[in-house]
């Protein structure tokens, strides 16, 4: 079966770099084309997308986040495949598709095509396309706005509207031009509230590194500056362990809260969403030197 299209015939007379002659090659030849950027398995950073489906059978457009190469691309063949025969996919869940779970589709809002979606961007000329974002649940088919959603499913949730999480900006950065030389995009440094690079030096005690507790504890250091992040084991969870400033804030933008508080003080809160409570440290006094006089 063949998908020939006005657009990819045109295409043909105009283009030919040899990566873009394949991509019409396999959208006239099965429909669409699926492209995975990032790592190899599932990371939150990651995604897949297709290009062709919109133009060779007026569906949407298909993406997904943080699924793993090849289970995005049995799935949104398969997806693509129940387009062509007419599903409504946005009325879900939808079983068959992933593995033994349901996937449930919805729209994507616009602002996120320039950044991600570039190949079928470049397909479509810079005309407008519809895109679903298939949305995958935990291993106990619960999806991230059920009750007891296992969070290391998440991924960035693209629909208009979406409250923006740490999941959601950070996808959004990762997919900005780089600028410094530590790969923060433009966008990320003129967002960033504190006065410190975000990669001054901070510590964290390891149960907070390792998520295995929130940081109900920061300290900003009155002599180099440096901050630590701690939980309720306080120094008791283990550690320290160092860190640029903004690894602890893009997983907790809580945080961000304390972008004015002063050298040499700190601040405490119950639980993550509590108010933190702030406090200058005690002044250190100077250690007696061997004729027991301050230094």
């Amino acid at each position: 079966m063949s998908f020939t299209t006005s657009r990819i015939a045109r295409w043909r007379a105009e283009e030919t770099r040899g990566s873009f002659l394949k991509t019409l090659d396999r959208i006239e030849s099965t429909g669409l084309e699926v492209w995975s950027v990032g790592e190899s398995s599932s990371h939150p950073d990651s995604f897949s997308y297709t290009v062709g489906v919109f133009d060779t059978c007026g569906q949407p457009e298909l993406l997904s986040v943080a699924l793993a190469p090849s289970g995005a691309l049995k799935a949104m063949n398969r997806a693509a495949e129940l387009l062509r025969e007419g599903a409504d996919l946005t009325h879900g869940p939808i079983s068959g598709i992933l593995g033994n779970v349901d996937v449930v589709f919805r729209p994507v809002d616009p602002k996120w095509l320039p950044n991600v979606m570039l190949r079928t961007n470049w397909y479509y000329g810079g005309e407008a396309f519809p895109v679903l974002q298939l949305i995958y649940p935990d291993a106990a088919n619960r999806f991230p706005w059920d009750d007891d959603f296992d969070s290391d499913y998440a991924q960035p949730l693209l629909q208009p509207g979406q409250p923006e999480g740490e999941l959601e900006r950070r996808f959004w950065y990762s997919n900005e031009p780089k600028s410094d030389r530590h790969g923060l995009s433009p966008g990320y440094l003129a967002d960033w509230p504190f006065p410190d690079d975000p990669h001054t030096n901070s510590y964290l005690t390891k149960t907070v590194n390792d998520g295995e507790e929130p940081v109900t504890y920061v300290s900003h250091d009155a002599d180099d500056g440096a901050w630590q992040f701690l939980g309720d084991k306080m120094s008791d969870g283990g550690g320290p362990v160092l860190s640029c400033l903004h690894h602890p804030i893009d997983k907790d933008p809580t945080l961000r809260q304390l972008h004015d508080l002063p050298h040499g003080w700190y601040a405490m809160r119950d639980h993550v969403g509590a108010p933190w409570k702030r406090f200058e440290s005690p002044a250190q006094e100077d250690e007696p030197d061997a004729d027991g006089q301050p230094d």
